[in-house]
């Protein structure tokens, strides 16, 4: 069996980003709709996130070209209802108070055949 030093794991990309914006497991967890203990396992490597899964957490995470890369993949019922979730906004029941705006406000494009 092989064992792994601690110090020689490496952050996981997602945990960077998370981190680097300054923003808790828990809370991008909530925000995303995501159950904490699946998104913590996503950021090990030990689980893997739906695609709708992965768009909420991109607009949560601000990550705005992966929201775009993903949208073409998501039910046009879903991007309309998707929240972008801006910094220090909660998602709740009350999207206007909680400072959330329509997924429309990222660029979509749909790929064009050659």
């Amino acid at each position: 069996m092989r064992i792994k030093s601690p110090s020689l794991r490496s952050t996981s990309p997602l945990r960077a980003v998370r981190t680097a914006k300054g923003m808790g497991l828990r809370t991008v967890a909530e925000r995303a709709h995501i159950d904490p203990g699946h998104l913590s396992k996503v950021e090990r490597g030990e689980k893997q996130l739906s695609v709708e899964a992965l768009y909420r957490l991109a607009l949560v995470l601000e990550l705005r070209e992966l929201a775009r890369l993903l949208s073409p993949y998501i039910p046009q019922r879903d991007v309309a209802g998707a929240p972008e979730v801006q910094s220090g906004a909660t998602a709740t029941g009350n999207d206007e108070a909680a400072g959330v705006q329509p997924a429309a406000s990222v660029e979509h494009s749909a790929p064009t055949a050659k």
